[in-house]
């Protein structure tokens, strides 16, 4: 539950550490733990650490975060919706994995912010094509990971009139 309560975007990151690849592949791991509708195989990841694949990606859309400001990411690949039982839940099959990698990183002490890509047009073909995606398999985002500049703190942004009983 701490995780959960601690966990927010992180835009600072100590570059001179990295994140080892085995404690990546542990985090797609936990985003496979996700529910899907019907259990589909509708994603994929790529671990980004390469510097000379960061430094392409300096010059595509970017939200708050630039992305030579971290020095690790994870890209989730959304598999080509005309292959799915079920395409339209694609997206949110990929945002509830999306949120276990986020919440695992922040469990082992890592900083994390999530980096939307889809359905910005621009940016999904930007991305697919730096990283090779292609067969109507697409870039849906992109989560930052690193050792964290910042500290973590509880953000509490539950209001109580948002919960209604029976009927809205």
């Amino acid at each position: 539950m701490d995780a959960i309560k601690l966990r927010r975007s992180i835009r600072k990151f100590d570059l001179s550490k990295k994140i080892p690849y085995d404690t990546l592949v542990e985090l797609c791991k936990y985003a496979s733990y996700a529910p899907t509708a019907r259990r589909q195989i509708d994603k994929e990841y790529i671990i980004i650490d390469s510097e000379e694949v960061i430094n392409k990606m300096k010059d595509l859309p970017h939200g708050t975060l630039k992305y030579e400001d971290c020095n690790t990411y994870i890209a989730l690949v959304a598999k080509d919706p005309n292959s799915l039982t079920i395409p339209g839940m694609e997206p949110i099959d990929l945002g509830m994995a999306a949120e276990n990698i986020l919440i695992k990183a922040c469990d082992l002490g890592f900083g994390s912010c999530y980096l939307g890509v889809y359905p910005s047009e621009e940016r999904m073909k930007s991305f697919n094509e730096l990283l090779g995606v292609n067969n109507n398999d697409f870039v849906f985002g992109i989560i930052a990971l690193g050792y964290p500049k910042e500290e973590f703190r509880e953000w509490d942004k539950f209001d109580p009139n948002t919960i209604h009983h029976n009927k809205y």
